[in-house]
């Protein structure tokens, strides 16, 4: 198969139902609230599945929520010719961008669309994930996590919203049940495998210029609260070196959250305090109690168990040194993620023909994928945002970086869809065989 042109692509129909899809909880600043389970977000998934029935495919909605979206290929049902997944989200952050998500969405549904035009041996079924965004909950991937068992319905009624809405009874409300998702779950386990298209969220790609990031690993965050506690006081009468400002010794662990990530940045490790909450804060007042929300993220476990144990030793020394009662609560803990070698190797085979400029890569965002995985051999690429700006406004993606996207996506659906499963099978004797040589 040849590059993809911009006439195969049929570029205007995708534009014009991006641009629908997307307009759905624009605010008046520009920017998307489309947060999970509401009610932009329900409207979103109305209109692609209204879109999916017109173009004559199969439609339903999981115990999640999650969005189906299936065309049947001509030998479905046959063993030898597993279904190929495709995925992602459509919910963002509040005022978030147009593109994270909804693109590899879009992308997804389109190239399915395009196998009009080719054999389509294989059936192919898109997944959209709900409530991807830790936004509204506090709970990021509850759609993909549910599908893989890493979380329960019981689980979710912890997770409630500012209005004190819970996850798990914002999807009984949709008419979902969060605990009966067995035959999806054996459907994804019995899958050819599944690939998510994204965008980068990052710099690499625009600043080195590259087409494609095929990514190799998922960091995992490692995230909890901290809560600072010393005394309140008046700002005028409390002496100086009377005080227990719960706030300066949140700097101090601040500090040092930003000191480990640095010092550890070789090792593919960052660390964020993204939240910082003064409890009854007052210009007039010595902070007496402070909540801080820390996020560190790395592709190795124990790499990750070591920044963190450093950080509980830095605390207990700011502790100590200013009277302070420092309590550190889990929020999440995860584990990093492997992709699979052999559907990345999809990727790369297409960039080639295609034309396409690639970079192996990991990402330190969080995907579906990373919940895909552990249930089916997965793959997971990106294509450029301008700056590397992403959850804003601002997010953007030039027009040929998503034709790009779409001429790897429909590509690799081509090649899958039409692959020949003795091809598959041979190629796996000879792979054992040569990795057999390897170690004798």
């Amino acid at each position: 198969m040849r590059r993809v042109s911009l006439q195969q692509l049929n570029w205007e129909q995708y534009q014009a139902d991006f641009n629908a899809l997307a307009a759905i909880g624009q605010n008046a600043e520009g920017g998307m609230d489309r947060l999970g389970y509401g009610e932009a977000d329900q409207a979103a998934h109305k209109l692609l599945a209204d879109m999916a029935v017109e173009a004559g495919f199969e439609v339903k909605w999981d115990g999640a929520g999650n969005l189906w979206i299936t065309r049947r290929g001509e030998e479905d049902g046959n063993p030898d010719f597993p279904p190929i997944l495709l995925g992602s989200h459509m919910d963002t952050v509040p005022n978030g961008g147009k593109y994270d998500g909804l693109l590899g969405v879009m992308t997804a549904f389109h190239a399915m669309r395009l196998l009009d035009r080719v054999p389509q041996r294989r059936t192919v079924t898109l997944i959209v994930f709900r409530c991807e965004e830790s936004s509204r909950f506090n709970c990021a991937t509850i759609g993909s996590k549910l599908l893989a068992e890493q979380l329960t319905g019981e689980m979710l009624k912890r997770y409630v919203d500012k209005d004190g809405i819970s996850a798990y009874d914002a999807i009984r409300e949709l008419g979902g049940s969060p605990d009966n998702l067995y035959l999806e779950r054996q459907y994804i386990k019995d899958s050819f495998g599944f690939i998510e298209m994204h965008i980068e969220q990052g710099p690499v790609l625009n600043d080195r210029r590259t087409d494609i990031g095929i990514v190799s690993h998922i960091a995992a965050p490692h995230r909890f609260r901290i809560t600072v506690e010393g005394a309140a006081a008046h700002s005028g009468a409390c002496p100086m070196d009377a005080r227990q400002d719960a706030l300066t010794g949140a700097a101090e662990i601040i500090l040092a959250v930003e000191r480990l990530g640095r010092q550890y940045a070789e090792k593919r490790i960052v660390a964020t305090v993204g939240k910082c909450d003064v409890v009854n804060g007052a210009m007039n007042i010595v902070p007496g109690k402070v909540e801080l929300y820390v996020d560190i993220r790395g592709i190795d476990r124990e790499v990750i168990s070591e920044v963190v144990t450093k950080l509980h030793q830095e605390m207990s020394a700011i502790a100590s040194s200013r009277n302070l009662r420092i309590d550190p609560a889990i929020l999440s803990q995860e584990t990093p993620v492997k992709l699979d070698d052999d559907m990345a190797e999809f990727l790369v085979e297409q960039c080639l023909k295609n034309m396409l400029t690639f970079l192996h890569m990991t990402s330190g965002a969080g995907h579906d994928t990373m919940y895909m995985a552990k249930l089916t051999r997965s793959a997971l690429f990106f294509v450029p945002c301008e700056k590397g700006i992403s959850h804003n406004k601002e997010e953007a993606v030039a027009d040929d970086a998503v034709q790009n996207g779409l001429r790897l996506m429909f590509s690799t659906l081509v090649r899958i869809c039409t692959l020949d499963p003795q091809e598959e099978r041979e190629k796996a004797e000879m792979d054992r065989m040569l990795l057999e040589e390897a170690y004798q």
